[in-house]
């Protein structure tokens, strides 16, 4: 192009004064032959394309000074569904006949200077043939200058006013002007567009549909102006729905403009007023409610209505039928050009038949018009639609109802309408689809008035004023929908740090203030990013905020220099909540391969890579995607956990899911669920509201001591969760405390028990239900128009209809009581007998279609996906409960063809609105016509192809395939049936489009097996001492070492020698080697492990600890010549355990046949508690089937448990033996799993071998450390070590290699003792014993071993006591004050005591001796009296190990252990991050752990310690504490700033009190702040608030001795 307008500039002509304005000269009438062409299709020669083609003479004259008429004569309309170029096209005669009135009517433009201003043409002239008018104006539009030949401009024009580039030249020889104009149609200030659907989307690559036109004009210059004597227009539209390589679809539309003659006959006006129908712009017609896939003549709209909704409910009833979705897709485009009194006389007709309710409430949403959303508002302040259906309905509208400023309107007054207001869940969803309608609306128009958002904006100001917290959060979550930049302002008034109004807010509406910010950061991200920069790093806030602030940052397209900022700031960072989740966001980012993620990978390498061992407690990013650019598609998912206190269960999560097409982008759909109190209000006690007042006097008096303590905000017991769909908020949820006690209650409520009862009665009579739910899933579209004047659509439509019948019915044995309630006792008394019949179906279909779309013509490309599946069931189950007897029986139904059928083809087609029998549809690839497989046999079409059919095909496609592949099942007495056809247009050129066109089918068939006919299917489970009578098959386990057995091995022998040549002898069965390979391979490990396991080695507990069986006396076990823990010793005692004990459980699966024969397999498990071994035989129930499966296995210690599998004939193919032990790893406790096979079916070996080619190159990819080894050659060993509580060491041996993962984190801490095994549960009931692993399992521990203390965040520091002055060790930082417990070193025997403040108790632990004794409100308690128990059940007091714990869970103290050496705290996980004292808050910031009762961060841990001792009042104080906080004065002189300075101790220090002096001191280093020396005296009383200047060592009293001044 550019070489071309090169060489024209330089041959143009210039200094010539000519006029090349276009002039039609007064009194003449010039005749041009025009004619339009529109096609659209594949860019490839013998495939099919669509389009249309008008034709006709153009006459022009004059009607006064730059007024003239334009009239069309002999117009003909042409369309074309056809191979291109092969096929004609057809003249469209009907609809030429039925348009020819008005193509005849003349209309007047202006027209100066070559430029079209107004148009002026009578009512009779529809805007769409007036469109096709405007395409003709459209090429007289030329804006030509008389001293530039090449320029460019933003010219107006049919299309919208976009970008020109003009070409001036002239012709010599011919005397004849050249110009050449080139329109780029993707760089418009005003584009003519219309989408639908498309609201929610986010453009990331702008060249998915690109457009531009060529003009080319002969003109004959003159000095009055310039005659055009031709004209051509060529356009092209393309659509990449993958990348360019991929392949495009392309809409091309050509026009040619040619004089014929200059005649002196005038052109006459109609007799009719002419009126002003706009410019030359398009303007949209009715497209815009006709639907693309379906032309319909809509004469009576209420008519037709009743007719499709009567087709609707006839047809999907018992199963939805094929063309459903296509019926409800007509059912919407009838009802958008309904009339409100068309649809209000078919909701009164059908209103109270809930059949048709049903379809007419699901088809209004969608209908898209203000006429539905009128109807839906005044439906329901009439009360004919319940608030549920209201619900639905309008939730539905707000999300496929076109934006407008009515529609808008209507949305806020129904919105803000008192019948509304009064229902939560409704105005909820009122309020925000109103901020969604908004939305919609900004992303359809240019500007966007923020006066739509003002009566949020005020209500929003009224709330905070108010300190209305639910008001303000729901009008927070509206401002988000709405994402308008002008809600800037209003949200940043609440945000902390912007706002006063913050500080009293919780986090959680804060939270949601600033994810409020993504919205509108789509839009104006310039104007988020510094807010959302300013959150995240200002350190004062809290640091969920932070971490919100940083997910809002990141959708803010910072780049690489605001990331690498951020990446230096985590450096200085303290809280490791907020650099862990950071750091995980830009690190799953720098990974991802979407295009739109912000780059990571420069900021990754500024951070350090020990970030990544943060474990689980810490907050995180996660992000994966899947992209591939060559397709423009792609997938990503999100998921964002933030935790403030390093919780099991985190504050906050939210997961979203986000999709690639096409060049755009869409957040599909976002949760959110926020957990900060809901743990905490179900596992605490309420047993001691009682006690509240006194408790809280009694623990405020003891930390009064503390001047400067400062309670920790309480987490409130709430929890919440939204829904987002598409970016917009379409409910949200809060969880209060009443919700949480409603819900625990429930269950033992006497509502509840009715409700059981009523449900059981309803079974009883049966429930028979029938019901079809349609669904319009996707309506995306695009219309734009062409140069023609006819628009262009894009369309995505996908619709739905499922159907189910459902039919129900209970027998209940013996009948139900007539007034009580069913309480659980009764309900274990019944025998419940079910029968249930459903038969669910589904058919959907979806559509993409591109070409044109009017009221009058369709012409275009299609591809066409259908689908439909039906899968009936019927089945009976009974529960014998007092008899433990459970059944379940599957019944023969009457199954279709196909239970599933997908087809997909792509078509080309054309139609008229006056001649729709003449609809012509050609394949897209025609070969298929010729090639078509006999699926048509088995899928209906409703497309007859005799438009191509007739003609052999030019284009030779690839070979159709087709394959069916046949499963079958003979216990179900079915085989499946998969069938697939596929053709397409590959073979031209292998590219991503191509393999899509064409023509796929996939069917599903289920069809009766060969063989004797099944009726049934059974399966039964019976528990208890009739077990053994539900055995259909007597059980044998062959004893080997019988005559019988010994027969019986060795005929099996000869059937199964290759299987055997591997056993050890011939006289011995499978069985019983497995014993012997296992001594034998049990000394090859022992031998193995001096070599392989040198590294990690495993010593065992069990070893030389035996299973003494209570019915096996030592001495018969030596005479069996084996040891009491052997497992061969008691398999010999007893081989089948059948033959000793009834089973405990056996479970029948059979198919019952209608010979009778027994088919299927039948399970028993026999239970020996003696030896506590448990055995499971599973067998074959045909008679002449001998598999079996024997499973066998027995627990010789609690440190060992072993297992034995066998499986095949009689059980002597296959075996392999399983042993699982604890042990020691090192130093820390371990467990070990061995599998070892003795014989394996080829298969499993087979498939095992290529899987491990695999394992190395998967391993190192997830981290996992793998060595080369020989190791047991038929063995694979798993080894599980627990080094710390919250890591693991995972180790897996395989014979050739070994895989290690060592300090693998865990997110919770394991109930594992030293010995490796769970530790004791000091509860009787399984709920208790399950409440307290868990407790123990996410609890965080603080102990003290001697002088050294090991903080709850796992941090150790020296803790060096004073004498007689308590420290508190933990307590509840909240106002709650659930527990304290404090630490004292007395004075005499210098021995810590422990005293535990909680409930109405003060427990006293302390050493005696070698004794330890415990003390409750003063009063001893001896150890024989143990455990001690509070009345309320929640506090318990016991022995254990060396020393006496208590536990109070309930109370968020998990465990307070007191012992002579060791002393230890557990708190629960909801506690953390609520705790203070010694041990910290729990919370996993080790940078923040330092922190003294006034919240102040020291670096000392001395003055840490020393912070929380609880000081003496005075020398009269009964605890014999003679020591006090206070800031102490440096002796010194320092230069501070250049000048002399006085400092004094920003931190308390330890002092006698007045009268006492110090017997013991010890350094500390501390803080200064300084002041010149000669300023005035400081107030120490609030020192700790100032600057710290320096650092500095000062001597803390740790004991005194008092004389008689100390009062």
């Amino acid at each position: 192009m550019r070489v071309l307008v090169l060489s024209l500039a330089i041959a143009l002509v210039a200094g010539q004064n000519v006029n090349l304005a276009p002039e039609f000269s007064a009194a003449k009438t010039y005749v041009y032959k025009y004619e339009a062409l529109l096609l659209g299709g594949l860019p490839v020669e013998g495939l099919a394309k669509a389009g249309m083609k008008v034709s006709s003479k153009v006459l022009i004259s004059a009607l006064a000074e730059n007024i003239y008429l334009l009239k069309l004569a002999d117009p003909e309309i042409f369309e074309y569904s056809g191979v291109w170029p092969r096929d004609p096209f057809v003249p469209a005669t009907k609809l030429t006949s039925a348009l020819a009135a008005q193509f005849l009517i003349p209309i007047k433009f202006e027209y100066t200077n070559g430029v079209v201003g107004k148009l002026f043409a009578p009512a009779e002239v529809s805007t769409t043939v007036l469109n096709i008018h405007r395409g003709i104006l459209n090429i007289l539009q030329l804006n030509l200058k008389q001293n530039q030949n090449v320029y460019e401009l933003q010219e107006a024009g049919a299309q919208g006013v976009c970008k020109t580039f003009y070409v001036i030249s002239e012709d010599v020889k011919s005397e004849r002007v050249v110009v050449t104009k080139s329109k780029d149609l993707n760089n418009c200030q005003e584009r003519i567009i219309k989408d639908m659907g498309l609201a929610y989307l986010e453009t990331l690559k702008a060249n998915s549909l690109t457009g531009a036109a060529t003009y080319s004009y002969i003109m004959k210059p003159s000095a009055t102006g310039a005659l055009i004597t031709e004209a051509t227009v060529w356009e092209l539209h393309e659509v990449t729905p993958v990348a360019e390589m991929g392949g495009v679809a392309q809409m091309e539309a050509k026009q040619s403009l040619t004089l014929i003659e200059v005649k002196r006959t005038p052109i006459m006006q109609a007799n009719a007023d002419y009126l002003a129908r706009g410019a030359l712009q398009y303007e949209f017609a009715t497209e815009i409610l006709q639907t693309p896939i379906q032309l319909i003549r809509i004469s009576d709209p209420a008519a037709q209505t009743v007719e499709i909704l009567d087709h609707l409910v006839a047809n999907n009833v018992a199963k939805v039928h094929e063309d459903a979705p296509l019926k409800f897709i007509q059912l919407i485009q009838v009802l958008r050009v309904a009339s409100l009194e068309n649809i209000e006389a078919i909701w009164s007709q059908f209103k109270a038949r809930p059949e048709y309710r049903r379809f007419i409430l699901d088809a209004i949403p969608v209908v898209g018009t203000p006429v539905a959303v009128r109807f839906i508002k005044e439906k329901f302040l009439a009360k004919d639609i319940t608030v549920a259906e209201t619900v639905q309905v309008l939730l539905a509208a707000v999300h496929m109802v076109p934006a407008d400023v009515e529609i808008i309107r209507l949305i806020s007054t129904m919105a803000h309408h008192r019948k509304v207001q009064v229902h939560p869940v409704l105005r909820e969803i009122a309020m925000l689809g109103y901020g969604t309608m908004i939305a919609k609306y900004c992303a359809a128009v240019p500007t966007c008035p923020a006066e739509l958002l003002k009566p949020i904006h005020e209500r929003a100001a009224e709330a905070v004023a108010n300190a209305d917290i639910d008001e303000i959060t729901l009008l927070v979550k509206v401002m988000g929908n709405a994402g308008h930049p002008a809600s800037l302002k209003p949200i940043m008034k609440i945000l902390p740090g912007f706002g006063s109004a913050a500080a009293s807010l919780p986090i959680r509406v804060q939270a949601d203030a600033i994810l409020a910010l993504r919205n509108i950061a789509k839009r104006e991200f310039k104007f988020v990013q510094p807010v959302a920069l300013q959150l995240f790093m200002d350190k004062t806030l809290h640091p969920e905020l932070r971490m919100v602030a940083c997910i809002v940052l990141f959708e803010t397209k910072p780049n690489v220099a605001l990331v690498s900022t951020l990446a230096n700031a985590l450096k200085k960072e303290t809280s490791l909540q907020l650099v862990s989740f950071t750091y995980s966001h830009i690190k799953a980012l720098s990974k991802g391969n979407a295009p739109d993620l912000a780059p990571g990978n420069v900021a990754i390498k500024i951070l350090s890579p020990k970030l990544d061992r943060l474990s689980y407690r810490f907050s995180k990013a996660i992000h994966l995607d899947i992209y591939r650019s060559s397709m423009m598609a792609g997938a990503a998912g999100s998921v964002f956990i933030i935790n403030d206190g390093a919780t099991i269960l985190p504050t906050a999560v939210v997961v979203k899911a986000r999709a690639y097409l096409a060049g755009a982008a869409a957040d599909v759909l976002e949760v959110g669920v926020r957990t900060e109190g809901i743990q905490e209000a179900l596992l605490k006690t309420r047993a001691l509201q009682d006690l509240e007042d006194d408790r809280l006097t009694k623990m405020k008096r003891v930390m009064k001591a503390i001047a400067e303590w400062k309670v920790l905000p309480k987490s409130q017991p709430l929890g919440s969760i939204y829904v987002k769909f598409f970016g917009q908020e379409i409910a949200f949820a809060n969880i209060d405390k009443a919700i949480v006690d409603q819900a625990v209650q429930l269950p033992t409520s006497a509502h509840a028990k009715l409700l059981l009862k009523d449900a059981l009665k309803a079974l009883q009579s049966g429930i028979s239900v029938q019901a079809a739910k349609p669904l319009l899933a996707a309506e995306i579209r695009r219309i734009f128009p062409t140069a023609v004047g006819v628009p262009m659509e894009l369309s995505l439509y996908s619709a739905a209809v499922a159907a189910a019948t459902i039919k129900v019915q209970a027998i209940i044995t013996p009948p139900l009581p007539e007034l009580s309630a069913v309480t659980a006792a009764e309900l274990m008394k019944l025998d419940i007998k079910l029968l249930a019949e459903a038969t669910p179906s589904i058919a959907v279909e979806t559509y993409a279609v591109m070409g044109i779309n009017t009221a009058f013509i369709q012409a275009a490309v299609m591809a066409r996906a259908k689908a439909l599946a039906v899968l009936p069931a019927k089945l009976e189950a009974r529960a014998d409960i007092p008899k433990l007897n459970f059944k379940i029986e599957v019944l023969p139904v009457v199954t279709p063809e196909h239970i599933a059928k997908i087809r997909v083809e792509t078509l080309a087609f054309a139609r008229n609105i006056e001649d729709l029998a003449a609809e012509r549809i050609t394949p897209m690839v025609p070969v298929i016509a010729a090639q078509r497989m006999s699926t048509d046999r088995s899928l209906s079409s409703e497309i007859s192809y005799e438009a191509s059919s007739e003609v052999q095909p030019q284009l030779r496609a690839g070979t159709p395939i087709h394959k069916i592949i046949c499963v079958p099942a003979p216990l179900l007495g079915i085989k499946g049936c998969f069938e697939l056809t596929s053709s397409n247009a590959a073979l031209i050129k292998d590219i991503p489009l191509l393999n899509l066109i064409g023509e796929h089918a996939a069917l599903l068939a289920v069809k009766p097996a060969d063989g004797p006919a099944i009726e049934r299917l059974k399966v039964e489970v019976q528990v208890g001492a009739k077990a053994a009578e539900k055995l259909l098959k007597e059980i044998n386990i062959i004893d080997e070492l019988s005559p019988e057995g010994r027969t019986i091995i060795t005929k099996l022998k000869k059937i199964l020698e290759p299987a055997l040549k591997s056993s050890s002898s011939s006289s011995s069965s499978l069985l019983s080697s497995l014993f012997s390979s296992s001594s034998s391979s049990s000394s090859y490990s022992s031998s193995m492990s001096k070599v392989s396991l040198k590294e990690y080695p495993f010593k065992k507990f069990h070893k030389d600890q035996y299973l003494v069986s209570q019915r096996i006396s030592a001495q018969n076990l030596r005479s069996s010549g084996s040891s009491a823990s052997s497992f061969e010793a008691i398999y010999k005692q007893t081989k089948f355990l059948g033959n000793a004990v009834a089973p405990a459980v056996v479970v029948i699966l059979r198919a019952v046949r209608a010979d009778q024969k027994l088919l299927g397999y039948q399970a028993a498990a026999y239970l020996d508690k003696a030896n506590s071994r448990v055995q499971t035989i599973i067998s074959a129930l045909a008679e002449t089937d001998n598999w079996k499966l024997c499973a066998d296995g027995g627990l010789l210690s609690k440190h060992k448990v072993m297992a034995k599998v066998a499986f095949g004939a009689e059980c002597q193919e296959f075996a392999t033996i399983l042993k699982a032990e604890a042990g020691l790893l090192g130093a820390s406790p371990a467990a070990r799993l061995e599998v070892e096979w003795v014989k394996i079916p080829a298969i499993v070996t087979t498939y095992a071998t290529r899987l491990a080619k695999y394992i190395p190159g998967v391993a190192l990819m997830a981290g996992i450390t793998v060595s080369k080894a020989k190791n047991i050659e038929k063995e694979l060993e798993l080894t599980v070590a627990i080094p710390p509580e919250r890591t693991v060491d995972v180790i897996v041996k395989l014979p050739l290699m070994t895989l290690s993962k060592l300090a693998l984190p865990l997110p919770i801490a394991l109930p594992i003792g030293a010995d490796a095994v769970i530790r004791a549960i000091p509860e009787d009931n399984i709920l208790d014993q399950l409440h307290f692993l868990y407790a123990e399992a996410t609890s965080a521990q603080c102990s003290m071993v001697r002088d050294t203390l090991t903080t709850f965040n796992n941090r150790r520091l020296k803790n060096e006591m004073p004498l007689s002055c308590s420290q508190v060790w933990a307590q509840d930082c909240t106002s709650e004050l659930k527990f304290m417990v404090l630490l004292k070193k007395d004075e005499l025997s210098e021995q810590n005591h422990i005293n535990v403040k909680i409930a109405d108790m003060d427990v006293d632990l302390f050493p005696t001796g070698s004794d330890v004794l415990v003390k409750v409100n003063g009063m001893g308690v001896p150890i024989s009296s143990l455990p001690y128990k509070h009345p309320s059940g929640s506090i318990q007091i016991r022995q254990k190990a060396q020393g006496l714990v208590l536990h109070a869970p309930s109370l968020g103290l998990q465990e307070v252990y007191f012992s002579k050496d060791t002393w230890r705290v557990n708190v629960v996980d909801w506690m953390k991050g609520q705790t203070c004292g010694l041990c910290g808050k729990a919370d996993g910031e080790i940078k923040q752990e330092y922190s003294t009762p006034s919240g102040y961060q020291t670096k000392s841990p001395a003055s840490f310690a020393h912070s929380w001792v609880l000081p003496a009042e005075s020398c009269r104080d009964s605890t014999q504490c003679r020591l006090k906080h206070e800031s102490v004065k440096l002796e010194k002189q320092m230069i501070v700033d250049g000048q002399e300075s006085k400092c004094y101790s920003v931190e308390p220090v330890l002092r006698c009190l007045p009268g006492c002096l110090p017997v013991k001191t010890m350094p500390v280093t501390i803080g200064f702040h300084c002041l010149p020396t000669g300023s005035s005296s400081v107030d120490l009383s609030n020192i700790s608030g100032k600057s710290v200047d320096l650092r500095e060592t000062a001597e803390a009293h740790m004991a005194c001795q008092c004389n008689t001044r100390c009062i």
